[in-house]
């Protein structure tokens, strides 16, 4: 049986969208940019000109990513109190109990789509979109690795790391 006590900040919360928005951040200014690039080239503007434009409208674009993605995240994160809370996590071999401040749910081992494991973080995915997202700062070096043990012997779907 594994239990940590967890609390994710909004610094937490937005660090980890970026770090996974980080292809669409930056892939729509691009689609944007070369677009507006053919269209230039369609029209036979001179060449200082559509770099200008071209540049302008690169950076128009991915700022106005960057502040839509951080008051949609804002929005997410200050509108669900649960996730604000301080939660405790049990892991045992049959289960996971979650319990906050305001809530206590169980959950067993086959229920769990999907376990995904990355540097700072354990996403277990209840379904294709439904996640907990469990930090590992608060997990010792012999509570993660009897974590993956227990995702391994539950038959869990999961990438995890070899750390």
């Amino acid at each position: 049986m594994i239990t940590v006590n967890t609390h994710i900040t909004f610094k937490d919360f937005l660090m980890f969208n970026v770090k996974n928005s980080l292809t669409r951040i930056l892939v729509f200014p691009l689609l944007a940019l070369i677009f507006l690039v053919v269209r230039l080239f369609m029209e036979e503007s001179n060449e200082r000109d559509m770099l200008r434009s071209a540049s302008i409208w690169f950076l128009f674009v991915f700022i106005f990513i960057i502040i839509r993605s951080y008051f949609r995240l804002k929005n997410a994160f200050y509108s669900n109190k649960k996730i604000q809370e301080n939660i405790s996590y049990t892991f045992t071999d049959e289960n996971i109990l979650n319990k906050g401040e305001t809530f206590e749910g169980e959950f067993g081992w086959d229920t769990v789509y999907k376990v995904k494991e990355n540097k700072e973080w354990f996403l277990i995915y209840q379904s294709a979109h439904v996640m907990n997202m469990v930090p590992k700062k608060y997990f010792t070096n012999d509570q993660i690795s009897e974590l993956r043990n227990t995702i391994r012997n539950n038959h869990v779907k999961a990438k995890l790391r070899n750390d």
